[in-house]
């Protein structure tokens, strides 16, 4: 495998980790998908599919891209409701029931 089918191979397997993070997150952008078929017919064109290399990446992405949606779940704003927010807190004083 040459520099370029390596870089190739990387470009694709950033792609699809965006676009599986994406749908995890229940996001798309039609302009990632274009580029992601675009760089998998790229990539069967220069027959990489057949390659260990490309078999590795589809592994990785998947797991990638549920580890880093799982971050963005966990860095989102947490958005108050009345459920879930408190009011009472241990430096206010309590109401006499």
């Amino acid at each position: 495998m040459n520099i370029d089918d390596g870089r190739l191979i990387v470009r694709f397997q950033r792609l699809i980790t965006e676009m599986l993070v994406e749908k995890q997150l229940g996001q798309r952008r039609p302009e990632l998908t274009d580029e992601l078929y675009q760089t998998w017919r790229e990539v069967g064109r220069r027959g990489l599919k057949e390659t260990p290399e490309y078999r590795d990446v589809l592994l990785r992405a998947d797991r990638h891209a549920l580890w880093l949606a799982g971050l963005v779940r966990l860095a989102a704003p947490v958005t108050s409701s009345p459920e879930t927010e408190r009011t009472d807190t241990l430096d206010a004083p309590q109401k006499a029931a």
